[in-house]
């Protein structure tokens, strides 16, 4: 099987499973300061999201060539930045009416979860950020605060969760990663 990175073309083994091609492919990206944007897999393309642990296990021989693209993550980040100022915004604004809503008293838990989901997207970006700008993270990063946040979630404790939010996550929350 032929597989393909960038310009650099080699074979592997028809007979490995997906995840070891999909493994070298993103150590070799990794490897250069790159990584993938783009992968197929014989005619069918994917993102992260599609490779399961079901389609990662399969046999890659018979699926196809694979060819992936990758792109430096200076460039990814660059390119990412006005998006990332606007969802921290976004953020920040969903995330105050959440602490509104816990000081009056509502358990909007449904509402918390997702928006942390979002806020694990968002620290993500910006520990990434700062990894390609090689800056140290700050002692007083919000990722330090999760844990308490989430277990204020867990015990139901909504002025506690407002508290982290407004005085411990909120002020973390940068519009400029």
């Amino acid at each position: 099987m032929q597989v393909q990175l960038d310009e650099e073309v080699w074979e592997m083994s028809d007979t490995v499973r997906l995840e070891e091609v999909i493994a070298r492919v993103s150590d070799m990206a990794h490897d250069r300061g790159c990584l993938v944007t783009n992968l197929t897999v014989g005619s069918r393309s994917y993102t992260d999201r599609d490779l399961v642990p079901s389609v990662l296990s399969q046999v890659a021989g018979p699926l196809g060539n694979v060819v992936a693209t990758s792109q430096p993550l200076q460039s990814i980040v660059a390119s990412g930045v006005a998006s990332a100022q606007e969802y921290g915004r976004s953020l920040q604004a969903d995330g105050d009416q959440l602490v509104q809503a816990f000081r009056r008293g509502e358990k909007r838990f449904r509402q918390l979860d997702e928006w942390f989901g979002r806020l694990a997207d968002y620290v993500e970006w910006v520990e990434l950020t700062r990894t390609v700008e090689s800056t140290v993270v700050k002692s007083d990063s919000m990722v330090n605060w999760l844990q308490e946040v989430l277990d204020a979630r867990e015990r139901t404790d909504i002025v506690g969760l407002a508290d982290l939010l407004e005085f411990e996550i909120m002020p973390r929350l940068p519009h400029n990663p």
